[in-house]
């Protein structure tokens, strides 16, 4: 089965805000090898090539064209090795126009998405729920330490350092995950309704 990831999970490993990922599907820039339907909502799924494409879409310098966007799409997320101008070299992408070519390097985005990639997988395995276990509190396994609570110190911008000392049983994987999962954004949908309080009468 397919290795798939929600918005929010595709952004944390492309190291870009849901938002920017949600404004570039309404304007469909990027359309997923997956969607599936809840209710009347849609959720759409990203495949680690979708995840590839978006970060490189994302960093691209200048604003590209439908057909571009497409070609890149192709090569990227569905495993074409050549679409219309475009061709792939190694880990690099060749756009080729009569006598002009342009080489565009895309070697650092794919070792930030794989780097992210190996940390989400890992996180998966090392993070385990159990109702005997600070009530179902998602922690690192062999610990009572919860993934939310490390997470939150990354993104209050703890240094790393006094996380690794406040925590000796973390391993530098355990944190790496810990990090990407802090850069997850809260997942779509409608807000929890408050809790309302009303107070009873009281009996005569």
């Amino acid at each position: 089965m397919a290795e798939l990831f929600s918005v929010n999970e595709a952004a944390a490993i492309a190291e870009v805000s849901p938002e920017t990922i949600r404004t570039a599907l309404e304007k469909k820039s990027v359309t997923p090898s997956h969607k599936r339907k809840t209710g009347k909502a849609v959720r759409h799924q990203f495949s680690a090539g979708d995840v590839l494409f978006v970060k490189v879409l994302i960093e691209f310098p200048f604003p590209l064209s439908k057909e571009d966007k497409l070609s890149l799409a192709q090569i990227l997320a569905r495993g074409s090795r050549k679409a219309a101008h475009w061709s792939r070299e190694g880990a690099d992408l060749v756009y080729r126009s009569g006598e002009m070519q342009v080489l565009v390097e895309c070697k650092p985005f794919r070792k930030t998405v794989a780097k992210n990639l190996a940390a989400f997988r890992w996180g998966r395995r090392r993070v385990v729920s159990s109702p005997e276990v600070l009530g179902g509190e998602p922690v690192f396994r062999g610990t009572r330490i919860p993934l939310q609570h490390v997470a939150s110190l990354f993104r209050k911008g703890i240094p790393e350092q006094e996380i690794t000392d406040d925590f000796p049983g973390l391993s530098p994987r355990d944190l790496e995950y810990a990090r990407l999962f802090s850069r997850f954004g809260e997942r779509p949908g409608r807000p929890r309704r408050r809790l309302a309080l009303q107070r009873k009468p009281a009996a005569v």
